[in-house]
């Protein structure tokens, strides 16, 4: 199926209409409409009831929006990796979590380029869902995740325990600074301490909600392995008699891949997660 019949169809449920769309891609209508009946003729099917109002999916065309979306990105995929640098054997494309792209995926792709210098390497910096779903389509090889979905085609492995705890700035403990750390955080978050489930003050990503407690003050949950050297320096204190909370750091995978470069790549990474970091560190000279 040319490629092109499907970005057009994605374009069309954006848009809302076929003119909006001939618009955007500086394309006649008639031309807008000639693929969308091709598209249908190879499917058997209608996708879209067009009315005054613009265009809408027909339920065949609700259910086509999964496979063409497949189709685009891996075809973009395709041509972002192929052909492969001169002089390199092959291509890992591996993700990370924003929060774990520094130190633990630093020093993963550092090891990797040393231990491994025939293979040319792409990084992939996500939400954890979203890079679940690239590994689900074969876009990416592994990716180090917070809180892994279970599908039946990857493969999670805990890597390392992690715990968030509740810290203050030593001269300024107050106001409480409500950081989401997920839907499993907040669900156990909210029924342990009900009092704090709406704050003034929120973040969603904790290098952030670490910098503004310096800086401004506050308390709030970070991650231990994040805080302990500003513990240690006596610059912020654990918050006394406050529940701690699981968060552990995951490595998923595909169970169909079964290729040599990857897993030497994963024993490299098994080997880097038990080097000692300084965890508190967000901007590193490379």
């Amino acid at each position: 199926m040319d490629i092109d019949l499907a970005r057009t169809f994605l374009d069309i449920i954006r848009s809302g209409s076929f003119i909006a769309t001939a618009e955007r891609l500086h394309i006649t209508q008639t031309a807008v409409t000639a693929r969308v009946h091709n598209l249908e003729s190879q499917l058997n099917c209608r996708l879209f009831v067009r009315n005054r109002a613009g265009a809408r999916l027909t339920s065949d065309g609700e259910r086509f929006v999964a496979y063409a979306t497949q189709l685009v990105q891996t075809w973009e995929a395709a041509r972002r990796d192929l052909p492969l640098p001169h002089s390199y054997a092959n291509l890992l494309t591996l993700g990370a979590e924003v929060s774990l792209c520094n130190p633990l995926m630093l020093a993963w792709l550092q090891c990797l380029r040393q231990a491994m210098p025939t293979h040319a390497v792409r990084s992939e910096v996500a939400s954890g869902s979203l890079l679940q779903q690239q590994l689900d389509l074969g876009l990416i090889d592994a990716a180090l995740v917070h809180q892994p979905e279970y599908w039946p085609s990857l493969q999670v492995e805990q890597l390392l325990e992690e715990k968030l705890i509740q810290v203050g700035q030593i001269n300024n403990p107050n106001p409480y600074v409500y950081v989401d750390w997920g839907p499993t955080f907040r669900k156990l978050h909210d029924i342990a301490l009900p009092e704090y489930t709406r704050a003034a003050l929120s973040f969603n990503l904790g290098p952030l909600a670490l910098q503004y407690l310096l800086q401004c003050g506050g308390r709030g949950y970070l991650r231990a392995r994040v805080v302990q050297p500003y513990l240690d320096e006596g610059i912020l204190k654990r918050v006394e008699k406050t529940p701690e909370f699981s968060y552990p750091i995951y490595l998923v995978y595909s169970r169909a891949v079964d290729s040599p470069a990857l897993h030497n790549a994963l024993k490299l990474l098994r080997e880097v997660a038990q080097d000692n970091f300084d965890w508190s560190r967000w901007d590193y000279e490379v």
